[in-house]
């Protein structure tokens, strides 16, 4: 009987090392965030609503500040450049103080903050 339980223990090791290797397994490539959403070319003296803020308000707005979204209402992102100019100095407001996006979002960069800066003092061109 003692011999049983040996080799059946032996097994055991291998076996239990092998599940939780399997079990730490990822398949595909892990997900990763840019640093940035400026793309290239657009900078603080030619930022504009087309080239940079649209894209931002977008992708990271309107999940909350669109339709169906879960946000106080406070402003709707309709995807327009009149509306975002129109909400454009509270809007970036919230995004250089820190309180938009909220967490668990990751927030924008120091570069995507002056640049959403960038883009009101150079008077919201379109």
């Amino acid at each position: 009987m003692r011999c049983v339980y040996s080799i059946r223990s032996s097994y055991l090791l291998p076996l239990l090392l092998s599940i939780v290797h399997a079990g730490c397994y990822k398949k595909g490539d892990p997900v990763t965030s840019a640093a940035t959403f400026i793309p290239a070319g657009v900078t603080t003296a030619n930022v504009t609503h087309t080239n940079y803020v649209a894209d931002v308000l977008k992708n990271n707005c309107s999940t909350c500040h669109g339709t169906n979204g879960s946000a106080e209402e406070f402003w709707f992102n309709a995807n327009t450049y009149q509306n975002a100019s129109d909400y454009g100095v509270r809007i970036v407001e919230t995004i250089v103080n820190g309180s938009m996006p909220p967490v668990p979002r990751k927030p924008f960069s120091n570069a995507d903050r002056k640049m959403m800066e960038a883009w009101i003092n150079r008077g919201v061109p379109q």
